[in-house]
């Protein structure tokens, strides 16, 4: 039957790209509560008993979104070093997003010091940081063309 053949053929870029989509959605959202995290610690933000949790959950939602990612439908379709820009984004992020918590972790423990960028675990995210924003902005260079074709959204870098 005509059917049969349409669902055994291989997803089309199209396809791919929508489901792609639906991750970078979730990402955009997982972004605004870990930014509100890290400057709620360093304005000793009347939050910082739950900033630790929002990023261990970022860090987890991140995780979640490299599995998926990891077994996209039609991921072969897509461009490889656009997977690979996106992967590298979302492993550095999950380890910032680590560090930046147990940068709140700190902070509560010992009272805080408002923009303690002293603290280890403050220090210790600022390479996995730099490595997340310069894999974003490659991120957004192969995607935005391709989410341009497919009617998509597009994102500047800071969104992801």
């Amino acid at each position: 039957s005509p059917s049969a053949s349409s669902t055994s053929s291989p997803p089309s870029t199209q396809q791919a790209a929508v489901s792609l989509a639906g991750l970078l959605t979730q990402s955009v959202t997982d972004r605004s509560s870990t930014v509100n995290a890290v400057y709620s610690i360093g304005a000793c933000g009347p939050n910082l008993s739950q900033d630790a949790q929002v990023l261990d959950n970022a860090a987890a939602a991140r995780q979640r979104l490299l599995s998926q990612l990891a077994s996209l439908p039609g991921r072969s379709a897509l461009s490889g070093q656009m997977l690979q820009a996106l992967t590298g984004a979302w492993q550095a992020s999950a380890t910032a997003d680590q560090d930046f918590a147990r940068w709140a972790q700190d902070e509560l423990s010992r009272g805080c010091t408002q923009n303690d960028q002293a603290d280890p675990n403050f220090q210790a995210a600022s390479a996995p940081d730099t490595r997340a924003t310069a894999d974003k902005k490659a991120f957004v260079g192969f995607w935005n063309p391709v989410a341009a074709q497919y009617g998509l959204t597009t994102y500047t870098w800071n969104q992801l």
